[in-house]
């Protein structure tokens, strides 16, 4: 017991140059050309070696009549001694990220509006520059805020700021609306002349809004009221993908954001128009204060911000 608490305090004093020396002396077995190598003196290398002995109780290097030679146990810590030094520099060298050979995931919290307008055009560009990078996007949800706290998921696309906890804020981009119609709407002749319609103009319609996540519960997006506070929609959807579904087949309008709003008329029987001059919200990336210095971390960082540039 004695003997290992001994050894245990030689080891916790020994420093970096100890490992050094003996790697030195292993490959040249000369304490002489070890401690010119070390740019350490004479003395001071035979000190060294006489706490080297003293620890594995080898003599290490021995006088033979053809010369000074390693012992067999000095022979058998050559791989051993080369890979405590490989183990320790590796801790201190700094992280290197390199994304055309990564196989990382990265865990995204988001809405549909995120997975289609960024998401889905960065994984694009990432196909041939980082071809094996993965992304796991799962709702965004009051509960993802405290996931993203906890190391759950890595980031969270969102269009508001009143999170809690040590997160980074990086804007993306401010966006407006668009509103979401049928082809032939009794509207579009308005939105023709106007060049935009305003809350008035849809008030007698019927409205399907947008529900997002915040902090702690699902809230509506209350920007086709003409007050804020005046009654909600009959339908509150948390998908703004699903608006189509719902204004195809009737004279209901869905206010969806500019980005997404051209996409999806696109692809389905509905026309979008321009929504209320003025009527904007900020679009950002979250992340940990934790992953600040991850490289990997700030190259999604960069990458998402190339996409929606």
């Amino acid at each position: 017991m004695a003997i290992m608490q001994k050894m245990n305090a030689d080891l916790a004093s020994m420093d970096f140059r100890v490992l050094r020396f003996l790697r030195l002396l292993l490959q040249t077995g000369s304490v002489t050309r070890s401690a010119e190598l070390l740019e350490i003196s004479q003395p001071a290398a035979s000190r060294i070696l006489a706490r080297i002995r003293d620890l594995t109780g080898d003599p290490l290097l021995i006088r033979t009549q053809a010369g000074y030679q390693l012992t067999d146990h000095a022979l058998s810590l050559q791989g051993p001694v080369l890979d405590a030094i490989n183990s320790i520099e590796a801790v201190f060298q700094p992280p290197h990220f390199s994304p055309e050979n990564s196989r990382l995931c990265f865990r995204i919290a988001a809405t549909d509006y995120a997975a289609a307008c960024v998401i889905g055009p960065l994984m694009d560009r990432l196909a041939k520059t980082a071809p094996h990078i993965q992304a796991n996007v799962t709702p965004l949800v009051p509960n993802s805020f405290s996931m993203i706290l906890e190391g759950e998921i890595d980031f969270v696309f969102y269009a508001g700021l009143r999170v809690k906890g040590d997160l980074i804020v990086k804007k993306l981009f401010t966006d407006s609306y668009v509103l979401l119609m049928r082809k032939g709407h009794p509207l579009l002749e308005l939105a023709n002349r106007k060049g935009l319609l305003d809350p008035p103009d849809i008030a007698p319609y019927r409205q399907i809004e947008f529900s997002y996540p915040t902090v702690d519960r699902l809230r509506a997006d209350t920007v086709m009221r003409i007050e804020r506070d005046e009654a909600p929609a009959m339908l509150s959807v948390p998908f703004f993908t699903a608006m189509p579904f719902h204004v195809a087949n009737s004279d209901a309008v869905a206010a969806v954001p500019s980005r997404l709003g051209g996409q999806l008329s696109a692809f389905s029987s509905v026309v979008s128009v321009p929504f209320r001059s003025g009527a904007q919200f900020p679009y950002y990336l979250l992340w940990h204060e934790r992953g600040q210095f991850n490289p990997a971390m700030r190259w999604f960082v960069d990458e998402v911000a190339r996409t929606v540039a």
